[in-house]
């Protein structure tokens, strides 16, 4: 059964916050996804379905929104956002990444929501946050990422900084924006207070990576080191005869892999190599030989016989050898799921496992599927006047 069952969540995020609301579905939320009659933008980007674009094949709308009832709504529209505030009386959480202010100019700011509904949370995720000087700069993930520290150090130390792939500030993000949303809803049901929620994407960012920390200490600054481990050797992504594995050595683990690595430079047999910091000075010898070593081995083989050796080595995962890793499949990470238009699929469920179980997944809404059903039961609209809503554009 959901943790958190009985609770209503109306997420007008876009693509910033929208990993919020499908945590809260997880939680046990019913959420709302209040889209624009043309439907969400999210369900203009890809990957689609048969690389076709369609509103319904969207795989990042469908993953991001699974479990949730859409309903279409112009808010801009006088009796769009009355039908709005009329839902926000009966919500418990409102989701946005609107820019600051733009709320505040379609009526719905915090001080108007809180009238209809004072006990009302609100989550808002932006790039740089409510207040501050950047409030209002524009703040896609790549600027969000990057202004948050973390892109200054991804990378080859010889070539500019990378981004993550997909929009990972975005997904930090949403993450935090959860956690603030569960905590204020704790306190409320302690004092019977609404609050606001402010999350920078910039900030949580900046919250992951130790650099910031350690510069906020004492000034010492990180720098890129591509995928070596900044104070350990062998410590790297190395090849295998079908893929990459990674690697990592400590003094614990060098004599292991020397008794493994029988044909081991002889060199590398003297006690100075136990050394942390011997190694780490003379990594590029040992990274060019161990990548020689590696290279004879199949990744999953090479993996294997580490890990029974003491000696922390996985293969570099494809999402085809993740999906299809026994470990992966005995803890049923994906589930089925069915849906009109992508038709049956596998998809990853949340991955936390509470009491041994875990919850089946959702598909995500067809546009404005649940309209009807929400204005009718929820807010008491007749077939009639939903029909001239439709008529006017409102929904």
């Amino acid at each position: 059964m959901p943790l958190l069952n009985g609770y209503l969540a109306l997420d007008l995020t876009d693509l910033k916050g929208q990993m919020c609301g499908k945590l809260l579905h997880d939680f046990g939320f019913e959420v709302i996804k209040v889209e624009r009659p043309g439907g969400d933008p999210v369900r203009r980007t890809g990957p689609f379905k048969d690389d076709v674009p369609n509103l319904e094949g969207s795989l990042r709308f469908a993953y991001l929104n699974s479990g949730k009832k859409s309903l279409t709504l112009d808010v801009s529209h006088p009796e769009g956002r009355d039908l709005l505030l009329s839902l926000v009386e009966q919500a418990d959480v409102l989701l946005e990444s609107w820019a600051p202010g733009v709320l505040d100019g379609l009526g719905l700011g915090e001080s108007v929501l809180r009238e209809r509904n004072p006990k009302l949370l609100v989550t808002s995720v932006t790039s740089f946050g409510q207040t501050g000087p950047h409030r209002d700069f524009l703040g896609p993930d790549i600027v969000s990422f990057a202004l948050g520290g973390l892109m200054s150090i991804c990378g080859d130390p010889a070539l500019p900084p990378t981004n993550a792939p997909e929009t990972q500030s975005y997904y930090f993000a949403s993450v935090y924006a959860a956690l603030g949303t569960l905590l204020t809803l704790y306190q409320r049901n302690v004092d019977g207070q609404g609050r606001a929620v402010d999350v920078s994407i910039q900030e949580t960012i900046a919250s992951q990576e130790h650099m910031i920390r350690t510069f906020a200490t004492d000034g010492h600054s990180i720098v890129r080191h591509g995928s070596q481990h900044e104070h350990v050797a062998p410590a790297n992504i190395f090849p295998t005869s079908d893929g990459y594995v990674y690697l990592f050595v400590t003094r614990a683990h060098w004599k292991r892999l020397m008794d493994f690595w029988q044909d081991h430079p002889e060199r590398f047999g003297d006690d100075e190599w136990l050394d942390n910091d011997f190694r780490h000075e003379h990594e590029a010898e040992i990274n060019e030989a161990v990548e020689q070593f590696t290279r004879r081995y199949r990744s999953d083989d090479l993996a294997d016989q580490l890990q029974r050796s003491g000696i922390p080595c996985l293969p570099v995962n494809t999402p085809t050898s993740f999906m299809a890793n026994e470990h992966v499949q005995a803890r049923q990470l994906f589930q089925p799921a069915e849906h009109p238009y992508l038709g049956a699929y596998s998809q990853v469920t949340f991955p936390p496992i509470v009491d041994g179980a875990r919850e089946p997944v959702s598909r995500p809404p067809l546009l404005g599927e649940h309209t009807r059903e929400i204005l009718s039961k929820r807010l008491g609209l007749s077939a009639g006047d939903v029909e001239v809503l439709f008529a006017q554009g409102v929904i």
